[in-house]
C-alpha cells in the first residue's frame, strides 16, 4: 500500500522535484485563474539597495544585472531615474553593456512638476515608467490625485513610454475610479502594491481579480512586502487571482522586513504551480550569494532555497533514507537544481545505528557489533568537543577500526 502511495506522488519529469498531488486537483485549481504566462520582474538593484545598511555600486550593479539576464529574468526595477543621479547613470551604464533586459524605473505621481518626471526617467533611457501614487504636498485634494492619475500617464504615453502605475494604498471606494482612469490614459500595466504587508492573501488574491475584471487585458503586476511574514505568499495568491507580473527581490531583501524572495516564489511557481519560467534555476545560488555579499545582509542559516541549512542532514533517519537514494522522502527538490549541494553531518541525533551503518556499507565496510560500538563511542567523544563529525571523517575513524 505505501509503496504504491509513494510512487503515485507528483514528480518532475526531469526527477528534479515532487509536489503535493493535492495542488493539482481540480477542486483547487478551480479556485485559480493562473495566467497564461508569468513574468519574473527583480526589483534587487532598487529594493535591495533600500535594506539597512546596503548600497550596491554602479559596477556591483551591473555584475547582478548580468547575472539575472543570464538566468533569463527579462525585467528588473533600477531604481528611481528622476530622483537620484546616481539611479540615472546605472541606467544608462546598464545599456552601454549591452543588458537586454527591461529596465524599469519608479515614477513619482506625487511630485510636483510630473512632466518633468517623466522626461528625465526617459534621458536616463528607462525602458519603463513605473508610477507610484502615494500621498504628497502637490495631491492636496482628491481632485488633485485623479487629475494627477490621468495627466501622468497620458504625458508619459504622449512621450512614447511604455506606463505602469499603481497606488500605495489600494481603497476599496478609490481604487476603481483610479483604474477607469489608467485605462482611459492608455496605461499598459497595473500594479497592486501590498506595501506595508498587511494584506490578507484571500484579499490580496482578491483585489487582483477584481483589478481584472476591470483592466480586462492589461496586465497586473504584483509588489509586496514581508512586515508580517507573508510576503511570498500574497505574492502566489495575485498570481492565482491572475497577475502576470510578480516583482520580486533577491533573498528577500527591502526596506524594514523586506519583500518577496524572488528564489521563493520562482521555486514555488515551478514546483507548486507547475508553471515552466524558462529560466536556469541553477545560478539560483550564485546570485543569491553575490547580493547577499554585496547587500552585507547575512542570510539566516535555515532561509528558504538559499540558506546553508536546507540541504543539511543530521537525523538518523534522513541520513539512512538519503544514503539509500531514497530523497524525497525528506526533501522536496534536489539541491543542484538551485546550485545547493547536499551534505551529511553525525551528530546526536545520528548516533542510532541506521545512518552510520548505511553510509558504511555504501563504502565498502561491513563492522563487527563490537567495531561498530567502538565507532560510535569514538564519535561521542568527538562531538563532545566539535558538535559533529563530517562524512570524511566518519570513513577516516571507520576505516582506522575495522582496518
Amino acid at each position: 500500500m505505501w509503496v504504491n502511495a509513494w510512487a503515485s506522488m507528483r514528480m518532475d519529469k526531469d526527477q528534479r522535484w515532487w509536489s503535493f498531488e493535492w495542488n493539482f486537483l481540480e477542486s483547487v485549481r478551480n479556485q485559480m485563474d493562473l495566467p497564461e504566462r508569468i513574468i519574473i520582474k527583480d526589483d534587487t538593484l532598487r529594493e535591495g539597495e533600500e535594506t539597512p545598511g546596503t548600497y550596491f555600486t554602479i559596477d556591483q550593479k551591473i555584475e547582478i544585472a548580468k547575472l539575472l539576464e543570464e538566468m533569463g529574468i527579462p525585467e528588473v526595477e533600477v531604481g528611481y531615474a528622476a530622483g537620484i543621479k546616481e539611479h540615472a547613470e546605472t541606467f544608462k551604464a546598464l545599456k552601454k553593456e549591452g543588458i537586454k533586459m527591461k529596465l524599469s524605473s519608479h515614477a513619482r505621481m506625487y511630485v510636483e512638476d510630473v512632466k518633468k518626471e517623466v522626461d528625465e526617467i526617459l534621458a536616463a533611457e528607462a525602458d519603463h515608467i513605473n508610477f507610484l501614487l502615494v500621498p504628497g504636498p502637490a495631491l492636496k485634494t482628491q481632485n488633485d490625485v485623479l487629475n494627477r492619475i490621468s495627466e501622468g500617464i497620458s504625458y508619459a504615453k504622449d512621450q512614447g513610454a511604455y506606463v505602469a502605475f499603481g497606488s500605495g494604498r489600494v481603497i476599496p471606494r478609490y481604487w476603481e475610479k483610479f483604474l477607469h482612469l489608467a485605462v482611459e490614459a492608455g496605461v499598459d500595466r497595473v500594479v497592486v502594491y501590498d506595501g506595508n504587508g498587511c494584506a490578507l492573501p484571500l484579499a490580496f488574491k482578491d483585489v487582483v481579480r477584481v483589478t481584472k475584471n476591470i483592466v480586462k487585458k492589461i496586465p497586473v503586476e504584483v509588489h509586496t512586502h514581508q512586515d508580517i511574514g507573508l510576503a511570498v505568499a500574497n505574492t502566489l495568491a495575485g498570481v492565482e487571482g491572475g497577475a502576470e507580473v510578480v516583482d520580486v527581490v533577491f533573498n528577500g531583501l527591502g526596506d524594514r522586513a523586506g519583500n518577496a524572495a524572488t528564489e521563493e516564489v520562482i521555486m514555488a511557481l515551478e514546483i507548486l504551480y507547475g508553471i515552466n519560467l524558462n529560466l536556469k534555476l541553477d545560478m539560483i545560488m550564485e546570485i543569491s550569494r553575490l547580493v547577499e555579499n554585496y547587500s552585507k545582509t547575512p542570510l539566516q542559516p535555515h532561509k528558504a532555497i538559499v540558506g546553508k541549512n536546507c540541504f543539511i542532514h543530521e537525523s538518523d533517519l534522513h541520513i539512512e533514507q538519503i544514503i539509500r537514494g531514497n530523497w524525497v522522502t525528506w526533501e522536496l527538490f534536489q539541491p543542484q537544481v538551485v546550485g545547493q549541494s547536499r551534505k551529511l553531518i553525525f551528530g546526536s541525533t545520528t548516533l542510532q545505528n541506521r545512518a552510520i551503518t548505511a553510509k558504511l556499507e555504501k563504502i565498502g565496510l561491513n563492522p563487527t557489533e563490537m567495531q561498530l560500538t567502538i565507532i560510535l563511542n569514538k564519535i561521542k567523544e568527538k562531538i563532545k568537543s566539535q558538535d559533529f563529525i563530517s562524512e570524511k571523517e566518519l570513513e577516516e575513524l571507520a576505516k582506522k577500526i575495522i582496518s
